[in-house]
């Protein structure tokens, strides 16, 4: 078993405390895993249990400045122009559970409103469809669509398609790529580069009990060229993403580093550690994203504070840090929730896991995030947007595949 798929089996556990038991039909097929930026299973909708639906409360703030030393608030950065359109990526389950529906949607980034939908290709493997990814270039109006699924440890596969939305955003095109991929290979995920030209993806090479490689894969798109940085360290890069059309950012162990991709490949581990994010109460470390000067990180912090009931109040944020000293430079939006049951296997602890940073606009100024709901963060406040369905007998809860 891979490092990656460790980390599923990890997910699926926790979970599984989100079911219940009296609505469960039995067993059902397909079954679903998420594959964004917190890769989870999700089990059908039916059987998952709405966390926030059953916690006493919830708040959303708008972010405020971290005061300095002086006692004057930091000045405000001024926000660039928003990108035009985002992209869900949204599964449903249909014909009585036997099959997965999925469907690109493009929406106006200001209303939130549905412009253009488009179906995507379902990868089904062994009765298992793996929940996709998306990531998107700095036109707004190319996105590449990624699904992974196969019978491991021999057998794996990954899907790549190209999704090109119209200038207007009222139609969209979909292709898939000629991009083939080792079937010894674990891929978790991919990310496009801003200029739309190359895939970065995690990969890793197990089997017969051991990991004989992990590392990063750069695919050119047109040729389909390849540049690999590996090591046989052991460890699994996770949570890739680009940082500029230089460098990658991922995360390895608990640290943050930048991989420079303008070489032919090389040694992993020869990439640059940066300022992280802290490790969470249960040992989560929050996805992070490196604006595109390489300066500072848009991450998340959660906080459970014991309420005085036996429960706690999680306390949610978006973040800008510097990523050279790690100073936390703005707080960009704050959530909060009460009574959250404690524990790594209550309310609280999977709360932990789902305030996540999804994707970074071009400027670096406005990002999607999913924190507790969906919606975007931009002007130092929190605007919910739509269009990711809620537990339900025909719908998949929980889902946040999204960008920009």
């Amino acid at each position: 078993m891979t490092d990656l798929e460790d980390r599923l089996r990890r997910d699926l556990r926790k979970l599984a405390s989100r079911a219940r038991p009296e609505l469960i039909r039995g067993p059902q097929t397909p079954q679903v895993q998420r594959a964004s930026r917190t890769v989870r299973w999700l089990a059908p909708a039916a059987a998952v249990l709405a966390i926030v639906g059953v916690i006493a409360g919830i708040s959303l703030a708008g972010g405020h400045q971290p005061r300095t030393g002086s006692g004057q608030p930091t000045r405000p950065q001024t926000a660039a122009v928003m990108p035009r359109y985002y992209v869900t990526v949204v599964s449903r389950i249909i014909d009585g559970d036997t099959m997965v529906f999925t469907r690109a949607v493009v929406h106006d980034s200001s209303t939130g409103a549905a412009l253009a939908s488009v179906r995507v290709p379902t990868l089904v493997t062994h009765g298992s469809v793996t929940g996709p990814s998306i990531s998107g270039a700095s036109d707004d109006r190319t996105f590449v669509i990624t699904e992974t699924g196969g019978i491991p440890p021999y057998h794996r596969l990954a899907w790549f398609f190209l999704l090109h939305v119209a200038a207007n955003g009222r139609s969209a095109s979909l292709r898939r790529l000629p991009i083939s991929v080792p079937h010894s290979l674990a891929i978790a995920r991919s990310a496009l580069s801003p200029d739309g030209t190359r895939l970065a993806m995690q990969e890793q090479s197990c089997y017969r009990g051991g990991c004989y490689y992990t590392g990063i894969r750069v695919v050119t798109i047109a040729t389909g060229a390849v540049r690999t940085w590996t090591t046989s360290a052991r460890g699994a890069s996770f949570d890739v993403s680009w940082a500029g059309n230089s460098a990658v950012a991922f995360l390895w162990g608990k640290r943050y580093r930048l991989l420079n991709v303008t070489s032919g490949g090389g040694n992993l581990l020869a990439s640059r550690p940066i300022a992280s994010p802290a490790a969470q109460q249960y040992g989560y470390v929050p996805g992070a994203l490196v604006t595109p000067d390489q300066t500072k990180l848009i991450t998340s912090t959660v906080r459970n504070i014991p309420d005085g009931h036996g429960t706690d109040t999680v306390v949610a944020k978006i973040i800008e840090m510097s990523a050279r000293t790690g100073r936390l430079l703005r707080i960009l939006s704050t959530t909060t929730v009460h009574g959250a049951t404690r524990g790594g296997q209550g309310s609280a602890g999977i709360l932990d896991e789902d305030c996540n940073v999804l994707s970074l606009a071009p400027a670096g100024a406005n990002v999607l995030v999913s924190c507790f709901t969906f919606g975007r963060v931009d002007n130092n406040s929190f605007t919910p947007l739509p269009d990711f369905p809620s537990g339900s007998s025909t719908g998949i809860g929980g889902q946040d595949t999204a960008a920009w």
